[in-house]
């Protein structure tokens, strides 16, 4: 399991980025990311371009949940992609007092319509190696199954917040 501080997650090749973070949500942790200046833009294989200036990262860590949610926004605004991490507790982290989520290796994206599960060897050879016990397992997989079924009904609490009023 990697513990990941929110802080710190998603930034490879930037170089200056503007972080707030809400911790005064009654039941998650809240951060804004805005990019101020990168090396070069994030694109994945479909061509898609996740990360780049004036792109924003918003990442909601509900407290009683076993996800993360991540969600990537173009310098329009506009919803690009949501990723979850399926972690096994999300808290707040004692010494830096930055909101964290231990991941549990398996992932989620959704973009416009399409679902897709990342990972999942990955669970599997943590199950294997000893990194993570069966009831851990278990977790993700029961936690993946609840959070396709929450995206397939548009039901998903958080993916139905008001986001882009963080957005500045």
């Amino acid at each position: 399991m990697r513990e990941k501080l929110i802080s710190k997650t998603y930034l490879r090749d930037v170089n200056r980025y503007k972080l707030e973070i809400y911790y005064d949500k009654e039941d998650y942790y809240l951060s804004i990311k805005k990019i101020l200046n990168i090396e070069k833009p994030f694109i994945l294989e479909n061509g898609l371009c996740l990360i780049d200036n004036n792109y924003y990262i918003v990442e909601v860590l509900p407290k009683n949940e076993n996800y993360a949610m991540r969600v990537y926004f173009n310098e329009k605004k506009e919803r690009l992609e949501y990723y979850f991490d399926i972690s096994l507790k999300n808290g707040l982290d004692e010494e830096t007092r930055i909101p964290y989520y231990d991941d549990l290796y398996t992932d989620i994206t959704v973009v416009q319509k399409n679902i897709e599960v990342l990972d999942e060897e990955e669970l599997e050879e943590a199950l294997n190696m000893g990194k993570i016990s069966k009831a851990e397992y278990n977790i993700a997989n029961a936690t993946r199954d609840k959070l396709i079924q929450s995206i397939k009904n548009k039901n998903n609490k958080y993916m139905n917040l008001n986001l882009e009023r963080y957005l500045r």
